[in-house]
């Protein structure tokens, strides 16, 4: 039994798009800009990531809790790991990037960024497209995502 799939209808009205459409492809220069950016970016964070593992996992950056130590620790309850290792909570884990087992905290806070990166590049292409309100939308996601990163809000249970 065959599928067939049905032709596009090219009168349909395709959704606005502030640059120009390429024929090639079905997406705006600004969804395509977004992507590209994205994808480049986690490459480089991944990569950035492995690295930094690497260099922490065979010894050459130092240690905060010795690697040997750590199946003692992992079976302990969180509050109690924390205590026994003297490690705090919040963003106080950049005053030990010079620890290999903070430092790989690094590229983890970068690859979580890469949305509001993204996001902020394609902002100013909202406003020259005139698409003001895709830009102002675009400006507020990047507000939500900064302030629920910062931790000023405590929410919930965690």
């Amino acid at each position: 039994m065959a599928i067939s799939i049905p032709e596009r209808d090219s009168t349909v009205e395709k959704p606005p798009c502030p640059d120009h459409l390429r024929e090639d492809i079905d997406v705006c220069d600004i969804q395509l800009s977004y992507s590209i950016l994205l994808g480049r970016l986690t490459k480089l964070g991944f990569a950035v990531l492995l690295v930094i593992f690497f260099l922490y996992l065979f010894g050459i950056l130092d240690d905060y809790v010795p690697k040997q130590l750590l199946p003692h620790y992992w079976s302990h309850p969180l509050n109690q790991y924390l205590r026994m290792t003297e490690v705090t909570t919040g963003w106080s884990w950049l005053g030990g990037l010079h620890f290999g087992d903070f430092l790989i905290l690094l590229p983890l806070a970068f690859l979580a960024s890469i949305t509001a990166i993204c996001l902020l590049s394609i902002t100013l292409k909202f406003f020259r497209g005139r698409e003001p309100l895709q830009g102002i939308l675009a400006i507020l996601e990047i507000i939500v995502l900064v302030v629920a990163a910062s931790g000023l809000l405590k929410v919930g249970g965690h």
